[in-house]
C-alpha cells in the first residue's frame, strides 16, 4: 500500500488547477500500478475524487481519516481485498508526500 500525503503549499486549490494536481501527483505515483493507494490530507471533495479517478487502475483506493485512523476504501477493483467502505490500517505503508 502506499499513502499519498498532499498538501497544499498555499493552504487551498482552485478548481482549474486539477490538471496540474494530477500532474504533480502522477510524477511520484504512477496512476498504474500492483499496490492500493490511500490518498491523505486537507482537500476539496472534487480533489480527491480527480485523485481517485487517477488512481483507477490500482486495486483499490481509500482516503485517510484520521477520526478513524485509516483509509476508508472509495474504489476497489480487488474480490479478495477490502470492500468499500473498510477501514484499512494504513502502518508499515510506504508514504510519498507531494507538496502542491
Amino acid at each position: 500500500m502506499v499513502v499519498l500525503e498532499l498538501t497544499l503549499s498555499r493552504g487551498l486549490i482552485e478548481p482549474r488547477e486539477i490538471p496540474d494536481l494530477v500532474r504533480a501527483v502522477e510524477s511520484r505515483v504512477p496512476a498504474g500500478g500492483t499496490e492500493p493507494v490511500v490518498v491523505s490530507g486537507r482537500l476539496p471533495v472534487w480533489a480527491f475524487a480527480a485523485l481517485a479517478h487517477l488512481f483507477h487502475p490500482r486495486p483499490w483506493v481509500g482516503t485517510f481519516d484520521p477520526r478513524l485512523g485509516g483509509g476508508v476504501v472509495v474504489m476497489s477493483h480487488d474480490p479478495s481485498g477490502p470492500s468499500v467502505g473498510d477501514v484499512v490500517s494504513t502502518d508499515g505503508a510506504a508514504v510519498v508526500t507531494v507538496e502542491f
